[in-house]
This record gives structure tokens, sequence and C-alpha cells, in this order.
């Protein structure tokens, strides 16, 4: 009788520790700034005014008993290849594509992606050199004798390529606006949060100009591993949902405390 009570509050105790055990969520984001979203060319977490992404992922500890979030900073496509491989558990900004689903989750409603649960808004733009031919009305390019440089890994590549439209990958910003000044490329197809940002910043940035209208607009996402999602499919939800509740009421605080 002695032993069952043993087995029984062993149980008892192993359960709850098991309930109580703590979850350190592993997510990353890229080594290259994407102002306000994250800040700093480093592979340095920063401390302090790290990104309002960053802050928003890091709110999730506010909100989910014993979870914690560590970071990391790596090249994105770094970011995507560890997250396929379930070396982290979440990324972030990413956007959607089908290509991805073989990469990571998103979250998921009715068959579709639901970008209520969202992390973030971002627009895509062309930027050309001041006195250039290349214009975009929205639907097509002219003027364009070269190529388009855009970011290694990022999904405008492939929408780039479905319209037919020769593309210069670049490892990071700098590069890009590198082969744009050399005349490598035409253009470039970058997101304007952190294009505006490095060429309202840098004067050697200053003869290059936006194009409007917009390239493509598009929501961007906290993506979670597929051995994530599997071991924890209520957790993964609740982190979703979390997300767009904080989103709605946090993100353009913590926006404007960035400028």
């Amino acid at each position: 009788m002695l032993s069952r009570t043993l087995i029984f509050m062993f149980f008892l105790v192993t359960s709850s520790s098991l309930l109580q055990a703590e979850i350190i969520f592993k997510a990353a984001y890229e080594n290259a700034s994407q102002f306000p979203n994250y800040v700093g060319d480093t592979s340095e977490v920063l401390e302090s005014k790290p990104g309002v992404a960053v802050e928003l992922v890091k709110l999730l500890e506010d909100s989910i008993p014993n979870f914690k979030v560590k970071f990391f900073r790596l090249p994105w496509k770094q970011c995507l290849l560890q997250l396929k491989e379930g070396e982290l558990d979440g990324i972030f900004n990413g956007s959607f594509s089908q290509q991805r689903l073989a990469v990571g989750t998103y979250p998921w409603k009715d068959g579709a992606v639901d970008s209520s649960r969202r992390l973030t808004t971002i627009s895509y733009h062309f930027y050309r050199l001041k006195g250039s031919k290349f214009t975009w009305d929205g639907h097509h390019v002219s003027g364009l004798t070269g190529k388009i440089g855009t970011p290694v890994a990022f999904s405008i590549e492939a929408d780039l390529k479905k319209m037919g439209l020769p593309i210069l990958s670049a490892r990071d910003i700098h590069a890009n606006f590198s082969n744009l000044l050399r005349g490598k490329v035409d253009a470039l197809a970058l997101q304007d949060v952190t294009s505006d940002f490095h060429i309202q910043r840098k004067s050697g940035l200053k003869s290059i100009e936006k194009v409007f209208p917009p390239l493509k607009t598009k929501p961007y996402y906290l993506m979670l591993s597929r051995q994530f999602k599997n071991k924890h499919p209520e957790l993964s939800e609740k982190i979703w949902d979390t997300i767009a509740t904080l989103r709605e009421e946090r993100l353009q605080e913590l926006t404007e405390g960035y400028y």
C-alpha cells in the first residue's frame, strides 16, 4: 500500500514539474538592419533598442507562462536553413510563399495563411539612380537594359522571376547599393523600411531614389519550425494569437519610440 502511495506521489510531482517546465524558444532574425524592425548590421543581439519586431516577439514572455525567448542573429538564408532543420523554433520577419511551406509553418485558417496573425506589414519598392530611364507603372517596367538587384534568399526573387525580370542577387543591402552605383544593375527591388533608412542617413546614397507605386506590399510573420509546431501544436497557435494581439495593442507605440 505504501509503495503504491509513493508511486502516486512521484507521479504527481513529476507531472507537476512537466507542466511547469520552462520552454526556451529559439528565435532568429537577420543580422542586417531592417529599421525599425531590427537595428544594426551585426550578429549581436542588442540589449537596448534592438528593434520593434524584436521587442514585440520578446513580449510573448509576458503573455505566455513559462515561456522564454532566446534570440539569435544570422544571415537570412541561414535563418531559413536552420528553421527547416529544427535548429531554430522560429524566425522573423518572413513573408509567405508556397516554397517556404517546405521550410516552416505559418498561422493558418480555412486552408490559407492567416494574415490577421501577421507580425507586421512591409512594402517592396524599386530604387534607381536619379536620371535613370527605368520606370514602373504598377504593372510593367520600362527602360530596363540590365538586371534588377535583390537581396539573396528573399521572397522578392521569386516574384521578379515570375514577372520575367532578370535579377542579380547580393548578400546584403550594402552590396545591392554598390551594384546600383557601379552600374551592375539598373534598379533594385528592396524593402522600403530598410532602404529608406540607409538612403536618408548616408551621403553616398543621395543619388538613389525610390520609385512609386510600391512593387508589392506583404504581410510578414513569425514563422515556426515544423518540429516545434508538431511538438507544441496548442502553444504554436497561442504564440500566433498573442502576436496578433500584441501587434494591435503595442506595435504603434513601440514604433514611435524609434523615431
